[in-house]
């Protein structure tokens, strides 16, 4: 197994937007823009963030852990506004595996406009062919079909499903479904001869 290329966060940019790293700044839009929105939190495994504080203790957490070379978190800034709308990142690394689970969040008012697909095709490609990871898999709550769409799209498939227990949620059980996608399915996905 080859060894993993850890560079951590670097930006990069789409058509409509930036991703790179959180900063301090960020904490006003994550929690104006999503946090603070409980449509899109019921779908997570944290809580509603009740106020800017909150989401202030979380940006400095994100910041602090920017400058690591196994972290790989981005914002997503729009270009149109200048304004962090959600971010996405790999919430757990299995060196042993070659394995990353990503994790995503977007602020309601950019729900189906194609933006998660077009954070998550680059972010995909990075963490295969920079990084160097094999698999890189995902999970989503049953409920949350808009997830597995985005999933589906960048050409991640289901492998299964599981039950977990959000500790954070008073202890509340739900269903996921799980995806996964390796190295050579990324390929034939994307690479046209």
């Amino acid at each position: 197994m080859e060894k993993l290329n850890l560079i951590g966060t670097q930006p990069f940019e789409t058509k409509r937007m930036k991703l790179r790293a959180f900063k301090l700044s960020d904490a006003q839009y994550i929690y104006k823009n999503w946090a603070s929105n409980e449509n899109v939190t019921k779908y997570l495994t944290w809580n509603t963030h009740e106020n800017l504080e909150v989401s202030t203790k979380f940006c400095v957490e994100r910041t602090k852990l920017s400058g690591r070379t196994d972290n790989f978190d981005w914002v997503m800034v729009l270009n149109e506004t200048s304004e962090p709308v959600g971010s996405i990142g790999v919430i757990r690394v299995d060196t042993d595996k070659s394995e990353a689970e990503i994790g995503y969040v977007l602020g309601e008012d950019w729900w189906n406009k194609g933006l998660m697909t077009e954070a998550l095709e680059p972010v995909l490609a990075y963490l295969f062919f920079v990084v160097g990871f094999d698999t890189v898999v995902a999970e989503h709550m049953s409920d949350n079909k808009a997830s597995g769409r985005v999933l589906e799209k960048c050409g991640m498939k289901q492998c299964g499903s599981s039950k977990k227990v959000l500790e954070n949620k008073g202890g509340h059980e739900v269903e996921t479904k799980v995806y996964k996608m390796t190295k050579p399915e990324w390929y034939a996905k994307n690479i046209r001869f």
